[in-house]
């Protein structure tokens, strides 16, 4: 039994959709590890023009990540010795 025009027209436009989000997310989003890759460029692009839009300074976020690391440092003593003597 043959589809009617209209659902496959509807068919077509998910299918479109669909075709149209996963090559974004392959693009942008999956990690293909920590050597160059052919997306590398677009990927770094997108992500500084993300951290752009949202405000996002990263040479910010790791003084305050170091920071909160050397908080955890001194408050903890700097080393692992819980209070029963045991390392």
């Amino acid at each position: 039994m043959p589809i009617s025009e209209k659902a496959q027209r509807a068919w077509k436009a998910g299918t479109a959709v669909l075709t149209a989000f996963t090559s974004f997310y392959c693009l942008f989003y999956i990690d293909y590890g920590p050597q160059e890759h052919v997306f590398s460029d677009l990927q770094r692009w997108y992500r500084n023009k993300m951290d752009n839009m949202l405000g996002i300074d990263l040479n910010k976020a790791k003084q305050i990540a170091s920071q909160q690391q050397e908080g955890i440092a001194r408050r903890t003593g700097g080393d692992d010795q819980e209070g029963d003597g045991r390392r």
